[in-house]
């Protein structure tokens, strides 16, 4: 229904909807985050850089603004920052050059961040492909683990003392 013509001046409809999207999105299962709320906030955000009515811009971009900045904490693949994320946070960061100057420059940082995230993503190496140091270190790590539950009996008390740190 959002893509329905008829919903499209509704403003407060849209502006409970960013709401709603900006409170479920960080606690929401990443593939309807991922395929229902980023594009949706993502076409919110560039229907509003149309929005002739400054008021109106003003206010659905502070309601953008905060869905974006709760979903910014969430871990956004590469693929969807640049299709979907980033692209809605340059289309709020336009209303805000005009409407918000001051919100703007947090955008900027935003934005910034996000497009670092990016880079360093894909300069990184790919994973999976852990080295042999780490791989090594990490059954190491696995063996002593089991062999110390191995030795444990029912009783609580020991299982308290496998946690504690070696004097």
């Amino acid at each position: 229904f959002l893509e329905d013509p008829q919903y499209q001046d509704q403003h407060s409809l849209q502006t409970e909807i960013i709401k709603t999207f900006g409170r479920v999105g960080p606690n929401a299962e990443p593939r309807f985050r991922d395929e229902f709320v980023l594009p949706h906030l993502h076409k919110l955000a560039m229907v509003n850089n149309q929005q002739s009515a400054d008021s109106k811009r003003l206010d659905i971009a502070t309601h953008l603004f905060e869905a974006y900045s709760a979903l910014s904490c969430c871990f956004i693949s590469e693929e969807l920052m640049i299709s979907h994320f980033l692209p809605g946070l340059r289309c709020l960061r336009n209303d805000m050059e005009a409407l918000s100057p001051e919100h703007e420059v947090i955008l900027n940082s935003m934005i910034k961040e996000c497009e670092q995230k990016v880079e360093n993503r894909s300069v990184q190496e790919p994973q999976g492909s852990m080295s042999i140091a780490a791989s090594l270190v990490s059954e190491d790590t696995k063996t002593k683990f089991l062999n110390k539950m191995g030795q444990l009996t029912t009783s609580g008390a020991m299982l308290a003392n496998v946690f504690q740190r070696k004097k």
